[in-house]
């Protein structure tokens, strides 16, 4: 589940990492939070620990307490080819909040989503399901 303030720039390496995680986002990402009015990037120690992992709430200083969710999960819903059907779930205390399903282009990585972060998250998600079908 990545925080659902984390917008996703570019992958980076497992490296630190003895054993990688299953990450949210398939690979771990580097990106900016966006949890204020200005967007900044957090240090890779930090990234690693909340921003691809969520659930930032009294684990990081920039994530709003009246936030109504504290992670989003990703999950192929249907791999239809060249059409990807991607379920996302935004949860709050582990509990189901709200959820939905965007529509992928597995050509041009185009989607559905209506919230840049989530269609950025989507599109991360994407890329790194692609890399491992192929």
């Amino acid at each position: 589940m990545a925080c659902p303030f984390f917008y996703p720039v570019d992958r980076f390496d497992n490296g630190p990492w003895a054993v990688p995680p299953r990450l949210p986002l398939g690979d771990p990402y580097r990106g900016e939070c966006r949890a204020s009015d200005s967007a900044f990037a957090p240090d890779e120690q930090h990234v690693r620990a909340v921003c691809n992992l969520g659930y930032g709430r009294n684990r990081c200083d920039h994530f709003p307490q009246s936030s109504a969710s504290d992670a989003v999960r990703f999950h192929i819903a249907e791999d239809a080819g060249e059409l990807i059907r991607i379920q996302f779930i935004f949860e709050k205390d582990c509990w189901p909040r709200e959820h939905g399903t965007i529509e992928c282009s597995a050509a041009s990585g185009a989607s559905s989503a209506d919230n840049a972060i989530l269609q950025k998250q989507a599109g991360a998600f994407l890329d790194s399901y692609l890399r491992r079908r192929e």
